[in-house]
């Protein structure tokens, strides 16, 4: 049976598909809801022959995961690579559909990395975790904010701590604002419980796993920030090198070159946020308990500033990560 090629192009309500074979003839097209009832009749009419390609939108690997068993194999496109290749003043669903076929067929497709299912189920109490983190620390901000409304600068460290809240029992505001202020703080004590067991289940989960035991040989990381670094990177070997990994990161300036002149600006942040934010929180306890890298924040801290600084040990980092877990070996035997 010769195999076929198959681009899904998905849409929220919708998806459509346009099949070629070995030579590039249209086999079939078609279209099917983007829901389980008609999923699984789509998947039941397949042979096993297709060799699917989607981009990465909306709930493509819910999708993918429903038909993988029924084909050949499945692929995910780089989207920004395959609106290059494939710019056209024609712009339509069966078009976007045949042109990933295409693209597949002729072996030009750019594609992404599909992460197996126990990496996405980890990655996915990762994100959670963050996301979660990001409202208590918007919570925090915001409490802080509401008391400098009143010209009140709570000497605390934690604004949502027992001892701040004391602090703030004893303050005389604004009917309003104490009203807020006590939300925030209930809110936040909804929340940090349920990160507490999430980051159990991350303990849990992390247990066995070779990748986040060598992660943790890095002075300030924990089995929590190996989690998350293990769970967003995925299998290393996708990165073609070291330089490409960094990008991946967001850590690495941006650059700007017009003839002679090369201008490095602020980092990129683009990628993963939480491998992000775990480089840079992990980067404050590796300065201080690598020689290396202390030297690295000392150097960067004097010419410029502290956040520049821990910025340039969380690259360092990247580049260490990078190394160790393509050589399968622990920080000692991978120096900064």
């Amino acid at each position: 049976m010769s195999k076929s090629f198959m681009g899904i192009d998905v849409h929220k309500a919708r998806c459509v598909y346009s099949e070629l074979d070995a030579r590039g003839n249209v086999i079939r097209r078609g279209k099917f809801g983007n829901n389980l009832a008609e999923v699984s009749d789509f998947g039941s009419s397949l042979t096993g022959r297709e060799q699917i390609v989607v981009e990465p939108v909306l709930n493509y690997l819910w999708l993918l995961d429903q038909i993988e068993g029924q084909v050949g194999s499945i692929h995910v496109a780089t989207p920004h690579k395959v609106k290059v290749i494939a710019e056209s003043k024609c712009k339509t669903d069966k078009y976007d559909s045949r042109i990933l076929a295409e693209l597949l067929r002729t072996n030009f497709l750019p594609e992404s990395y599909i992460a197996p299912r126990a990496i996405r189920e980890l990655r996915l109490l990762v994100r959670r975790r963050y996301w979660l983190i990001q409202i208590v620390i918007q919570l925090k901000n915001r409490i802080r904010y509401l008391l400098f409304l009143e010209g009140i600068d709570l000497m605390v460290s934690d604004v949502s701590s027992a001892k701040a809240f004391r602090e703030i029992k004893k303050l005389s505001l604004s009917a309003w604002i104490r009203a807020t202020i006590l939300e925030q703080l209930d809110i936040i004590g909804q929340i940090s419980p349920r990160i507490k067991e999430l980051d159990k289940e991350l303990e849990r989960r992390s247990e066995g796993i070779r990748a986040i035991e060598l992660l943790r040989t890095i002075p300030g990381i924990g089995i929590i920030w190996a989690a998350t670094i293990y769970a967003e990177i995925g299998d290393i070997n996708r990165f073609r090198s070291r330089k490409a990994f960094a990008s991946y990161t967001g850590l690495v300036p941006t650059v700007r070159s017009s003839g002679e002149s090369t201008h490095l600006g602020d980092i990129t942040r683009t990628g993963s946020r939480p491998l992000r934010a775990a480089l840079v929180e992990a980067s404050r306890m590796a300065a201080k308990m690598s020689p290396s890298l202390g030297r690295l924040y000392a150097r960067v801290n004097y010419r410029s500033n502290w956040q520049k600084a821990r910025v340039a040990v969380a690259r360092k980092l990247a580049l260490i990560i990078y190394a160790m877990l393509k050589k399968e070996t622990p920080f000692s035997a991978c120096p900064a």
